[in-house]
């Protein structure tokens, strides 16, 4: 599995997500990878994302926004 985050690095809800995140992924044992989302506008209008922190499981938008981290959990670490 492998999961990028998009956030922005100007928002503090996207820093505290992103933290809670990549701790998920270690979880997981998932290749992570966290971007910015400014700096990768064009692939991230390409995947659907209009609010960071934004997450992409395997190529896949999977969700975005403060709940995302919930979400992730709930799907695989219930």
């Amino acid at each position: 599995m492998h999961i990028v985050v998009y956030q922005s690095e100007h928002c503090p809800v996207c820093r505290r997500v992103t933290a809670e995140l990549v701790d998920v992924c270690r979880q997981l044992d998932a290749a992570t990878e966290v971007r910015e989302v400014l700096a990768h506008l064009e692939q991230a209008a390409r995947l659907g994302i209009t609010r960071p922190p934004a997450v992409i499981v395997d190529g896949r938008l999977f969700g975005q926004g403060h709940g995302v981290s919930t979400k992730l959990r709930r799907k695989w670490l219930a």
